[in-house]
C-alpha cells in the first residue's frame, strides 16, 4: 500500500515537472518565432471577422458568396487605409506645432514655479527651462516613421496569410470538430462585440475631443478604439494617453478635467455596463485569468500579445476542456476550482 502511494505521488510529481518543462519550451518557441506567429494569429482573427461579415451579408441581403466576401474585404481595406491616413495626418499636424507646445509647457512650468515661490518653495527656473528646451520628446515623435518598415513587413505577411485563407476556404470541407467549432464561435462573438463596443467608444471619444478642439483628436480617438481591445488596462491607458496634450493645451483649467471626466465616463459606461450585457458570459474566463493572460502574452509578444491575449487564452481553454487530463486546468481558468 505504501509503495502504491509512493508511486502515485512520484507519477504526479513527474507529470507536474514535465508540464513545467513543456511550458518553458513552448514559451521559448513563442518568443523565438513571434515575428512569424504574430501576423499568422492576427490574420486568423481577421479572417474570422471577415467570415462573420460575409455570412451576415449572405443571410441578410442574399448576396452570393463571392460578392459578400469582396464587400467584406473592401470594407476592411478601407478601414485600415483610413486608420493609416488619420494617424499620419494627426502626427504631421502635431509636429508642425511642436515648438508652440514646447513653449506652452515652458510657460506653464514658469507659472507653476512663480506660484511655488509665493509659498517659500524655490526651484532653479533656468535649469528647468533649459531641460525642457532640450527635451527630446518631439524628436522621438519625428522618428515615428522609423518603425514604418517593420509595420509594412508585418502587414505584408498578414495580407499573404489572409490570401491563402481566403482562397483555401473554397476547397476546405466544413468544420465538424466540436472543439474547433466552439472555439471559432466564441472568438467570433467576442471579436464582433468587442469591435462594435470599441468603435462606439472611439466615436464618442472623437466627439468629445473634437468638441473641445483637442490637438491630435483623431489620433487619440483611434487609440481609444484600439486600446479597448486590451482587457482591464486598455481603457485606463486610453484615458491617460491624451493627458500631456491636454495639459499643454488647457493647463490645469476646467476644460482639462472636463475632458478627462467625459472620457472616463464613456469608458466606464460602454466597457463595464453595455459591453458585458451583449457579451453575456463572454469567453468563460475568470477576471484573474484574464489579467494573468494579459501579463503573459504581453511579456511574450509585446503589444500584439496584449491585444490577442483574451481570444488566444479562451481558445486554449476550449482545447483543454476537451481533453480529460487537462480539463481541471480549463475549469481553473474559468474560476471553477476542481473538486
Amino acid at each position: 500500500m505504501f509503495s502504491d502511494k509512493t508511486t502515485h505521488y512520484y507519477l504526479k510529481a513527474s507529470a507536474v515537472c514535465l508540464t513545467i518543462i513543456a511550458a518553458g519550451i513552448v514559451t521559448a518557441f513563442l518568443v523565438y518565432t513571434k515575428s512569424l506567429l504574430i501576423p499568422l494569429v492576427i490574420s486568423i482573427f481577421l479572417y474570422t471577422i471577415l467570415a462573420q461579415m460575409t455570412l451576415y451579408m449572405k443571410q441578410k441581403f442574399s448576396f452570393p458568396s463571392w460578392l459578400a466576401m469582396t464587400i467584406s474585404i473592401l470594407l476592411c481595406a478601407a478601414f485600415f487605409a483610413g486608420v493609416i491616413l488619420f494617424t499620419v495626418n494627426s502626427v504631421g499636424t502635431f509636429l508642425k506645432g511642436a515648438e508652440v507646445y514646447r513653449q506652452n509647457l515652458i510657460d506653464t512650468i514658469t507659472d507653476l514655479i512663480s506660484r511655488l515661490q509665493q509659498h517659500g518653495i524655490t526651484l532653479d527656473q533656468k535649469f528647468i527651462e533649459t531641460y525642457l528646451r532640450e527635451l527630446p520628446l518631439f524628436n522621438w515623435l519625428k522618428n515615428f516613421g522609423g518603425k514604418l518598415f517593420s509595420l509594412i513587413s508585418n502587414t505584408t505577411l498578414i495580407i499573404l496569410f489572409m490570401t491563402f485563407f481566403l482562397f483555401g476556404s473554397k476547397k476546405t470541407p466544413p468544420i465538424t470538430n466540436p472543439a474547433i467549432k466552439e472555439m471559432l464561435a466564441n472568438v467570433s462573438v467576442y471579436l464582433s462585440v468587442k469591435l462594435i463596443a470599441s468603435l462606439a467608444t472611439g466615436l464618442v471619444a472623437a466627439a468629445i475631443l473634437f468638441g473641445f478642439q483637442v490637438k491630435l483628436a483623431a489620433l487619440f480617438a483611434l487609440f481609444v478604439f484600439l486600446l479597448n481591445f486590451i482587457p482591464s488596462v486598455g481603457s485606463i491607458v486610453a484615458v491617460l494617453l491624451p493627458v500631456p496634450v491636454l495639459f499643454l493645451q488647457f493647463g490645469l483649467g476646467p476644460q482639462f478635467f472636463l475632458v478627462i471626466g467625459l472620457l472616463s465616463a464613456t469608458e466606464f459606461t460602454i466597457g463595464n455596463l453595455l459591453e458585458p450585457r451583449f457579451l453575456g458570459e463572454g469567453m468563460d474566463l475568470h477576471p484573474a485569468a484574464v489579467v494573468a493572460s494579459l501579463i503573459f502574452w504581453t511579456l511574450v509578444w509585446g503589444v500584439p500579445g496584449a491585444f490577442l491575449s483574451v481570444p488566444i487564452t479562451a481558445s486554449i481553454k476550449i482545447v483543454l476542456s476537451k481533453i480529460k487530463h487537462t480539463r481541471p486546468v480549463a475549469e481553473f481558468l474559468a474560476g471553477r476550482l476542481p473538486h
